[in-house]
């Protein structure tokens, strides 16, 4: 059964709480009047803000039969440096709920769901003249939460866990629009590192001793 992670339950609420600030009440002449909402531009030398967004996740490799995307979650707080007129160094962290779908037959794996705590570095690069479109490249840590494997056609995961690595690091990669307040980020992200320490015994499919590796496409919204 899914289960909505807490931490992106508090990346929410703190966006809806700090992500707008309420303008100088002096500056209008109506004491009654409650203000309005501002957000800081894209484009500041010092900008933090708040990553939200979805994606497709899966498997590469050569251990997991029949591996097809599965929708997933992703949200971080990030802080973003220009140290020149085009260019800047982006840091999150943040979390992340992804894994893979499986079209397997009954009696066999079907899904895995996997939580991650995620810490990405890019480099961004401007690539027009108005600094609204740009490239990122980095790497990005990710530590294993949490994981969960399923039985077909069972909405129950099985009460053992799949034996995964806890650490992976992935190459991103990717672009940024900035649209006035708001950016918009594609972002492709590959595991460099063989996250299987061997699942689960007896599994079925059976287990081969392969490689498992992680593979993302997001689309996220920066605030």
């Amino acid at each position: 059964m899914f289960k909505f992670p807490f931490g992106l339950i508090l990346i929410l609420a703190l966006f809806s709480s700090s992500a707008w600030a309420q303008s100088d009440s002096a500056k209008y002449e109506d004491e009654d009047d409650e203000g309005t909402w501002v957000i800081p531009s894209m484009n500041e030398k010092h900008k933090p803000g708040i990553k939200l967004g979805t994606g497709f996740y899966t498997f590469t490799g050569g251990e997991m039969d029949n591996p097809t995307p599965m929708l997933g979650l992703n949200g971080t707080i990030y802080y973003r440096y220009k140290y020149n007129e085009k260019s800047a160094i982006q840091i999150e962290t943040g979390i992340s709920f992804k894994g893979s779908n499986f079209a397997n037959s009954a009696g066999e794996y079907s899904r895995m769901r996997l939580y991650y705590l995620d810490a990405p570095l890019t480099w961004v690069r401007s690539l027009n003249k108005n600094n609204t479109t740009h490239l990122n490249i980095g790497v990005q840590y990710a530590y294993l939460l949490n994981a969960s494997i399923f039985i077909e056609p069972s909405p129950i995961p099985e009460t053992q866990k799949p034996a995964l690595s806890k650490h992976d690091m992935m190459l991103v990669a990717g672009t940024q629009f900035y649209s006035g307040f708001v950016g918009f980020q594609v972002m492709a992200k590959y595991g460099l590192l063989n996250i299987n320490n061997g699942l689960i015994p007896n599994l079925n499919p059976p287990l081969k001793n392969k490689d498992i590796h992680n593979f993302a496409l997001e689309l996220s919204l920066l605030f």
